[in-house]
């Protein structure tokens, strides 16, 4: 019983690095995709600020993008979210964002970020601004760049 463990043990360890090593970039190659998808991130929230955020949605979006909304159901793919974005031009609200956390999956092609968002809306009272955080799913595209694939949010309490 005990050899049998020791063997289990040997074998899954070495099944386990051969598997990770084959598909694991290197850390300078990691570190270059982290900083992509940070810039990328970056720039997605410029763009809103600068265009409207439901421009931007699509702008970004891979054509399999998923879109979680806040009492409502997921927009599923680029056709739908084109179609919910239709008319809702850049107002005075403004949504704006920042990532505090960005990582990679081990294959490299796949990361996410994660952040805290500011919305600012003209109300009778001066502006309101609410506050929440975001996780977004990014995907390498074929030409090096990077979309979203899955987004969403929620409110939270202004941050300390």
């Amino acid at each position: 019983m005990k050899i049998n463990f020791i063997l289990y043990t040997i074998i899954s360890s070495v099944l386990i690095f051969s598997c990770t090593n084959q598909n694991s970039f290197s850390k300078e190659e990691m570190e270059k995709a982290k900083s992509e998808i940070k810039k990328t991130d970056s720039l997605f929230c410029v763009y809103s600020i600068e265009n409207g955020f439901a421009i931007a949605l699509v702008a970004f979006a891979d054509s399999e993008v998923i879109k979680l909304n806040d009492g409502e159901n997921p927009v599923y793919g680029i056709e739908k979210l084109i179609e919910k974005s239709a008319g809702k031009e850049n107002g005075e609200s403004v949504i704006s964002w920042k990532p505090i956390k960005v990582d990679v999956g081990l294959s490299g092609d796949l990361g996410y970020s994660f952040g805290n968002w500011e919305y600012k809306t003209p109300t009778e009272n001066g502006d309101t601004t609410y506050y929440g955080n975001y996780f977004t799913e990014w995907k390498k595209q074929k030409d090096g760049s990077w979309k979203y694939v899955l987004d969403g949010g929620n409110n939270t309490p202004k941050p300390e």
